[in-house]
Protein backbone atom coordinates (compact mmCIF):
# COMPACT_ATOMS: atom_id res chain seq x y z
CA UNK A 1 0.00 0.00 0.00
CA UNK A 2 1.10 3.51 0.40
CA UNK A 3 0.23 6.74 2.07
CA UNK A 4 -2.30 8.81 0.06
CA UNK A 5 -5.45 8.71 2.14
CA UNK A 6 -3.48 7.60 5.17
CA UNK A 7 -3.08 11.30 5.82
CA UNK A 8 -6.82 11.54 6.20
CA UNK A 9 -7.49 8.17 7.76
CA UNK A 10 -5.64 4.99 8.55
CA UNK A 11 -3.84 2.99 5.92
CA UNK A 12 -4.81 5.11 2.96
CA UNK A 13 -2.92 5.83 -0.23
CA UNK A 14 0.47 7.43 -0.57
CA UNK A 15 0.66 11.13 -1.18
CA UNK A 16 4.24 12.29 -1.11
CA UNK A 17 7.37 11.47 0.77
CA UNK A 18 7.45 14.76 2.65
CA UNK A 19 3.95 14.09 3.99
CA UNK A 20 4.75 10.75 5.55
CA UNK A 21 5.49 12.20 8.97
CA UNK A 22 1.82 13.12 9.21
CA UNK A 23 0.69 9.49 9.07
CA UNK A 24 -1.71 8.72 11.93
CA UNK A 25 -0.66 6.51 14.81
CA UNK A 26 -2.01 2.98 14.42
CA UNK A 27 -1.54 -0.39 16.08
CA UNK A 28 -2.03 -3.96 14.87
CA UNK A 29 -4.00 -6.37 17.06
CA UNK A 30 -4.26 -10.16 16.74
CA UNK A 31 -7.58 -11.81 17.61
CA UNK A 32 -7.73 -15.57 18.24
CA UNK A 33 -11.03 -16.58 16.63
CA UNK A 34 -10.92 -20.00 18.29
CA UNK A 35 -10.55 -18.46 21.75
CA UNK A 36 -12.88 -15.47 21.81
CA UNK A 37 -12.51 -15.19 25.57
CA UNK A 38 -8.88 -14.15 25.16
CA UNK A 39 -8.28 -10.41 24.76
CA UNK A 40 -6.77 -9.24 21.47
CA UNK A 41 -2.98 -8.97 21.49
CA UNK A 42 -1.17 -5.83 20.39
CA UNK A 43 1.54 -7.29 18.15
CA UNK A 44 3.09 -4.05 16.89
CA UNK A 45 3.84 -2.46 20.29
CA UNK A 46 5.16 0.70 18.71
CA UNK A 47 4.07 4.33 18.94
CA UNK A 48 3.31 5.67 15.49
CA UNK A 49 2.30 4.13 12.18
CA UNK A 50 1.97 0.31 12.06
CA UNK A 51 -0.36 -0.85 9.32
CA UNK A 52 -1.26 -3.10 6.37
CA UNK A 53 -0.90 -6.56 7.95
CA UNK A 54 -0.65 -9.56 5.62
CA UNK A 55 -0.25 -13.22 6.61
CA UNK A 56 2.39 -15.39 4.98
CA UNK A 57 1.10 -18.31 2.90
CA UNK A 58 1.80 -20.76 5.74
CA UNK A 59 0.24 -18.47 8.35
CA UNK A 60 3.38 -18.35 10.50
CA UNK A 61 4.22 -14.69 9.95
CA UNK A 62 2.49 -11.33 9.62
CA UNK A 63 4.17 -8.76 7.39
CA UNK A 64 3.35 -5.11 8.04
CA UNK A 65 4.56 -1.57 7.36
CA UNK A 66 6.09 0.42 10.23
CA UNK A 67 7.15 4.05 10.27
CA UNK A 68 10.09 5.20 12.34
CA UNK A 69 10.58 8.65 13.89
CA UNK A 70 12.33 9.94 10.77
CA UNK A 71 9.23 9.19 8.65
CA UNK A 72 11.03 6.26 7.05
CA UNK A 73 8.70 3.28 6.53
CA UNK A 74 10.02 -0.27 6.30
CA UNK A 75 8.48 -3.73 6.27
CA UNK A 76 8.51 -5.56 9.58
CA UNK A 77 7.48 -9.09 10.55
CA UNK A 78 5.76 -10.66 13.51
CA UNK A 79 6.30 -14.39 14.06
CA UNK A 80 3.16 -15.86 15.61
CA UNK A 81 4.72 -18.80 17.44
CA UNK A 82 7.67 -17.00 19.02
CA UNK A 83 6.09 -13.55 19.31
CA UNK A 84 9.25 -12.07 17.82
CA UNK A 85 9.20 -8.83 15.82
CA UNK A 86 11.94 -8.07 13.33
CA UNK A 87 12.72 -5.72 10.45
CA UNK A 88 12.62 -7.16 6.93
CA UNK A 89 13.65 -4.09 4.92
CA UNK A 90 16.03 -1.29 5.85
CA UNK A 91 16.31 0.95 2.82
CA UNK A 92 16.68 4.63 2.02
CA UNK A 93 13.20 4.50 0.46
CA UNK A 94 9.87 3.75 2.11
CA UNK A 95 7.96 0.51 1.53
CA UNK A 96 4.27 -0.17 2.00
CA UNK A 97 1.66 -2.84 1.28
CA UNK A 98 3.63 -6.08 1.86
CA UNK A 99 1.90 -8.84 -0.12
CA UNK A 100 2.98 -12.50 -0.49
CA UNK A 101 3.58 -13.53 -4.08
CA UNK A 102 1.63 -16.60 -5.18
CA UNK A 103 3.83 -19.70 -5.45
CA UNK A 104 7.03 -17.79 -4.64
CA UNK A 105 9.14 -17.26 -1.52
CA UNK A 106 8.80 -13.51 -1.91
CA UNK A 107 6.65 -10.52 -1.18
CA UNK A 108 5.87 -7.45 -3.24
CA UNK A 109 5.75 -3.91 -1.88
CA UNK A 110 4.93 -0.42 -3.05
CA UNK A 111 8.20 1.49 -2.79
CA UNK A 112 8.39 5.28 -2.70
CA UNK A 113 11.56 5.85 -4.68
CA UNK A 114 14.04 8.71 -4.26
CA UNK A 115 12.39 10.72 -7.04
CA UNK A 116 8.92 10.20 -5.51
CA UNK A 117 7.74 7.52 -7.92
CA UNK A 118 5.60 4.74 -6.42
CA UNK A 119 6.21 1.45 -8.15
CA UNK A 120 5.91 -2.25 -7.42
CA UNK A 121 9.04 -4.02 -6.16
CA UNK A 122 9.65 -7.66 -5.26
CA UNK A 123 11.65 -8.75 -2.20
CA UNK A 124 13.19 -12.21 -2.04
CA UNK A 125 12.59 -13.63 1.45
CA UNK A 126 15.68 -15.83 1.26
CA UNK A 127 18.28 -13.07 0.97
CA UNK A 128 16.12 -9.91 1.27
CA UNK A 129 17.29 -8.69 -2.14
CA UNK A 130 14.86 -6.52 -4.08
CA UNK A 131 14.15 -5.74 -7.72
CA UNK A 132 11.79 -3.50 -9.61
CA UNK A 133 8.94 -5.69 -10.80
CA UNK A 134 6.93 -3.39 -13.07
CA UNK A 135 8.73 -0.46 -14.64
CA UNK A 136 5.98 1.16 -16.65
CA UNK A 137 3.11 1.31 -14.11
CA UNK A 138 3.01 4.16 -11.59
CA UNK A 139 1.93 5.62 -9.27
CA UNK A 140 0.73 2.43 -7.56
CA UNK A 141 -1.27 2.76 -4.35
CA UNK A 142 -2.10 -0.85 -3.40
CA UNK A 143 -2.04 -4.27 -5.00
CA UNK A 144 -2.86 -7.95 -4.64
CA UNK A 145 -1.91 -11.03 -6.66
CA UNK A 146 -4.65 -12.30 -8.93
CA UNK A 147 -2.73 -15.34 -10.22
CA UNK A 148 0.94 -16.44 -10.32
CA UNK A 149 1.47 -14.25 -13.38
CA UNK A 150 -0.95 -11.37 -12.89
CA UNK A 151 -1.23 -8.67 -10.26
CA UNK A 152 -4.14 -6.32 -9.54
CA UNK A 153 -3.07 -2.70 -9.08
CA UNK A 154 -4.84 0.22 -7.40
CA UNK A 155 -3.65 3.10 -9.55
CA UNK A 156 -3.49 6.77 -8.54
CA UNK A 157 -4.70 9.49 -8.95
CA UNK A 158 -8.46 9.81 -8.53
CA UNK A 159 -10.69 8.37 -9.75
CA UNK A 160 -8.69 5.40 -8.50
CA UNK A 161 -8.43 2.73 -11.18
CA UNK A 162 -8.23 -1.05 -10.77
CA UNK A 163 -5.88 -2.46 -13.39
CA UNK A 164 -5.07 -6.13 -13.94
CA UNK A 165 -1.47 -6.41 -15.14
CA UNK A 166 0.32 -9.45 -16.60
CA UNK A 167 2.82 -7.72 -18.91
CA UNK A 168 3.31 -4.49 -20.84
CA UNK A 169 1.15 -5.97 -23.59
CA UNK A 170 -1.37 -7.60 -21.24
CA UNK A 171 -3.19 -5.16 -19.02
CA UNK A 172 -6.86 -4.57 -18.39
CA UNK A 173 -8.67 -1.69 -16.68
CA UNK A 174 -11.27 -3.47 -14.56
CA UNK A 175 -13.00 -0.63 -12.69
CA UNK A 176 -12.78 3.01 -11.57
CA UNK A 177 -13.58 4.80 -8.32
CA UNK A 178 -12.63 1.84 -6.15
CA UNK A 179 -11.74 1.37 -2.49
CA UNK A 180 -8.27 0.51 -1.25
CA UNK A 181 -9.02 -3.11 -0.27
CA UNK A 182 -8.15 -5.66 -2.96
CA UNK A 183 -8.54 -9.39 -2.34
CA UNK A 184 -8.37 -12.64 -4.29
CA UNK A 185 -11.26 -15.01 -3.61
CA UNK A 186 -9.60 -18.24 -2.39
CA UNK A 187 -12.28 -20.53 -3.85
CA UNK A 188 -13.33 -18.93 -7.12
CA UNK A 189 -10.12 -17.08 -7.96
CA UNK A 190 -12.12 -13.90 -8.57
CA UNK A 191 -10.73 -10.46 -7.86
CA UNK A 192 -12.64 -8.69 -5.08
CA UNK A 193 -12.79 -4.92 -4.79
CA UNK A 194 -15.03 -2.14 -3.47
CA UNK A 195 -17.17 -0.28 -6.00
CA UNK A 196 -17.74 3.28 -4.75
CA UNK A 197 -19.89 4.34 -7.70
CA UNK A 198 -23.13 3.57 -5.88
CA UNK A 199 -24.74 3.95 -2.47
CA UNK A 200 -24.24 1.86 -0.47
CA UNK A 201 -20.75 0.96 -1.63
CA UNK A 202 -20.64 -2.59 -2.98
CA UNK A 203 -18.06 -5.36 -2.64
CA UNK A 204 -17.84 -6.85 -6.13
CA UNK A 205 -16.11 -9.81 -7.75
CA UNK A 206 -14.44 -9.80 -11.16
CA UNK A 207 -13.63 -12.91 -13.19
CA UNK A 208 -11.21 -12.66 -16.10
CA UNK A 209 -13.06 -15.52 -17.79
CA UNK A 210 -15.48 -13.60 -19.96
CA UNK A 211 -14.78 -10.44 -17.92
CA UNK A 212 -17.77 -11.07 -15.69
CA UNK A 213 -18.79 -9.06 -12.61
CA UNK A 214 -21.05 -9.91 -9.70
CA UNK A 215 -22.14 -8.21 -6.47
CA UNK A 216 -21.15 -9.91 -3.23
CA UNK A 217 -22.24 -7.68 -0.36
CA UNK A 218 -22.98 -4.03 0.44
CA UNK A 219 -20.39 -2.38 2.64
CA UNK A 220 -21.25 -0.51 5.83
CA UNK A 221 -21.53 3.27 5.31
CA UNK A 222 -18.11 4.80 4.63
CA UNK A 223 -16.29 1.53 5.45
CA UNK A 224 -14.00 0.54 2.58
CA UNK A 225 -11.82 -2.11 4.25
CA UNK A 226 -12.64 -5.79 4.09
CA UNK A 227 -10.88 -9.16 4.04
CA UNK A 228 -11.74 -12.62 2.76
CA UNK A 229 -10.89 -15.87 4.57
CA UNK A 230 -9.94 -19.23 3.06
CA UNK A 231 -13.55 -20.42 3.20
CA UNK A 232 -14.76 -17.43 1.19
CA UNK A 233 -16.30 -15.50 4.09
CA UNK A 234 -16.04 -11.72 4.07
CA UNK A 235 -14.85 -9.78 7.14
CA UNK A 236 -15.09 -6.09 7.99
CA UNK A 237 -14.86 -3.77 10.96
CA UNK A 238 -17.00 -0.88 12.13
CA UNK A 239 -15.55 1.20 14.96
CA UNK A 240 -14.81 -1.41 17.68
CA UNK A 241 -16.89 -4.21 16.17
CA UNK A 242 -16.05 -7.04 13.74
CA UNK A 243 -18.59 -8.47 11.28
CA UNK A 244 -18.54 -11.55 9.05
CA UNK A 245 -20.67 -12.48 6.04
CA UNK A 246 -20.64 -16.03 4.73
CA UNK A 247 -21.05 -16.94 1.09
CA UNK A 248 -24.78 -16.92 0.43
CA UNK A 249 -25.66 -15.02 3.62
CA UNK A 250 -28.14 -12.19 3.26
CA UNK A 251 -26.64 -10.00 5.96
CA UNK A 252 -23.53 -9.29 8.02
CA UNK A 253 -23.26 -11.08 11.39
CA UNK A 254 -21.62 -9.59 14.46
CA UNK A 255 -18.52 -11.57 15.45
CA UNK A 256 -16.86 -9.38 18.06
CA UNK A 257 -18.24 -6.34 19.86
CA UNK A 258 -16.97 -4.01 22.59
CA UNK A 259 -13.33 -4.32 21.56
CA UNK A 260 -12.88 -0.73 22.70
CA UNK A 261 -12.04 -1.99 26.18
CA UNK A 262 -8.95 -3.60 24.62
CA UNK A 263 -7.84 -0.41 22.87
CA UNK A 264 -9.53 -1.17 19.53
CA UNK A 265 -11.80 1.75 18.67
CA UNK A 266 -11.51 2.40 14.95
CA UNK A 267 -10.92 -0.75 12.88
CA UNK A 268 -9.61 -0.26 9.37
CA UNK A 269 -7.40 -2.83 7.65
CA UNK A 270 -8.04 -6.53 8.31
CA UNK A 271 -6.36 -9.84 7.42
CA UNK A 272 -7.39 -13.43 8.17
CA UNK A 273 -4.85 -16.23 8.62
CA UNK A 274 -4.93 -19.06 6.05
CA UNK A 275 -6.22 -21.52 8.67
CA UNK A 276 -8.93 -19.01 9.66
CA UNK A 277 -7.82 -19.07 13.28
CA UNK A 278 -6.49 -15.53 13.59
CA UNK A 279 -7.78 -12.14 12.57
CA UNK A 280 -5.38 -9.20 12.41
CA UNK A 281 -6.97 -5.75 12.63
CA UNK A 282 -5.60 -2.24 12.53
CA UNK A 283 -6.90 0.41 14.91
CA UNK A 284 -6.00 3.99 15.66
CA UNK A 285 -3.93 4.59 18.77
Amino acid sequence: MALYRALAFIGACLLATNAQAQAPGTEIFLIDLQRPEQPPKNISQHAGYDNQPAFSADGSTIYYSRMEDDAQTDIWCFHLQSGRRYRLTDTAESEYSPTPVIEQHAITVVRVEADGRQRLWQIDLSDHSSRLLIEDMEPVGYHTWFSPGAVALFMLPEPFTLTLYASSQERLNVAQNIGRALQRHPKTGELLYLDKNRVPWMIRAFSSAGEQYRDLAPAFPQEEDFAVSSDGDLWTGVDSRVYRRGDGDSRWSLVAADLAQHGIRSITRLAVSPDRRYLAVVSGE
